[in-house]
């Protein structure tokens, strides 16, 4: 697979092989090719790989991988609705940033690159270095100090060397952008192979639901690196025929931190309270990608919607009465049942994001 990286601000194009991070105007960079998928061509195992026709991976097959995919697409019932859950918090590090890391590791192995700095709440950060120990690559990751032990353990176990910055979410990320002028920074939150990674959920969905569109996602949304990568595989499917309309993309977020609501009522998002924030994953104050978020909500006739901490306990409860441990910002997404009904509400699909083993509730 051969393209370039696009501003989306200026419309700069950069060759793949520069390894750029981001434009010289400053703003994130995007992937300018288009992939047509074709059902025939997903063959194999069912895990990441199948979809390697869709992934920007010039050597699948040297690909490292844990043969992880297909995690569960579950009919259950919660907060009274009938919903299918997809159970993404039993990929192999326990959340679905494993979609983005094996992508980007990958294509950092492609690139030449022996080590890199990310700045993570904590389910990206254990990703990477999961990703990185196996291949021998240097997982530099910066944290907002204070996040949940279990995720600063578990990226530590892996090998990655952890910063604990004091301060802000957005302290942290300067910090990393600081330390990228001297290695390439893996930041899931503005990379474009971590998106193109996160997309291989909704073919999964897709494959499991025989190509029949669900009437609503259910997602919870900090940076929207999930929410963009099914977009992006939404509107490849869409382009190719495979399905006639999409799916409505409901974007969630805490009460505490709704940047997404915020920006559509015209006001800033205000620091985040002293006290820790249940959904501490969601706890993003600017989104880097926050209008492309908005825009795949919009054109899929989406919502934004804000769940208080009280239905976030609630939903982990219900969750939890079904067999399903699940953090709070999983929880979350389970929440915002409460707020709406989809037309068909069995072909409603929640994403369940991150295990409740990571978290300290």
């Amino acid at each position: 697979m051969k393209g370039h990286l696009l501003c989306p601000a200026c419309g700069t194009l950069y060759p793949q092989k520069e390894a750029a991070w981001q434009c010289s105007c400053g703003s994130y960079l995007d992937l300018a090719y288009t992939f047509t998928p074709r059902p025939e061509d997903f063959s194999g195992p069912q895990g990441f790989l199948r979809y390697c026709s869709v992934l920007p991976l010039e050597h699948p097959d040297k690909a490292f991988t844990f043969n992880e995919g297909f995690t569960p697409l579950h009919l259950t019932e919660l907060l009274g609705q009938k919903v299918l859950v997809k159970m993404d918090f039993l990929l192999t590090t326990g959340s679905f940033k494993d979609r983005g890391a094996f992508v980007l590791i990958n294509k950092c192995r492609e690139l030449g690159i022996r080590h890199f700095v990310e700045d993570s709440s904590g389910n990206a950060a254990s990703s990477m270095a999961a990703y990185a120990a196996p291949v021998g690559l240097e997982a530099h990751i910066y944290m907002q100090a204070g996040i949940s032990s279990a995720k600063t353990m578990q990226a530590s176990a892996y090998g990655a060397r952890l910063y604990k910055i004091p301060g802000s979410r957005e302290d942290c990320a300067r910090a990393a952008e600081e330390a990228a002028k001297s290695s390439y920074y893996a930041a899931h939150t503005r990379n474009p192979y971590f998106l193109h990674g996160t997309k291989t959920v909704i073919y999964e969905m897709m494959e499991q639901l025989g190509w029949e569109v669900p009437s609503a996602l259910f997602i919870p949304v900090g940076c929207g690196s999930q929410l963009l990568g099914i977009w992006l595989g939404l509107q490849e499917m869409k382009r190719a025929g495979l399905i006639d309309r999409y799916p409505r993309l409901m974007a969630i977020q805490s009460e505490h931190c709704s940047p997404l609501k915020d920006h559509l009522e015209g006001r800033d998002t205000p620091h985040l309270p002293k006290d820790p924030i249940l959904a501490e994953g969601i706890a993003i104050r600017r989104p880097p990608r926050l209008k492309q978020i908005l825009q795949a909500v919009q054109e899929t006739g989406g919502r934004t919607l804000v769940v208080p901490d009280n239905h976030i306990m609630e939903a982990l409860k219900a969750a939890a009465a079904k067999g399903l441990y699940i953090e709070p910002t999983s929880a979350a997404a389970v929440a915002a049942l409460k707020q709406y009904k989809a037309p068909n509400v069995r072909l409603s699909v929640v994403v369940l994001t991150g295990h409740g083993l990571k978290s300290k509730v």
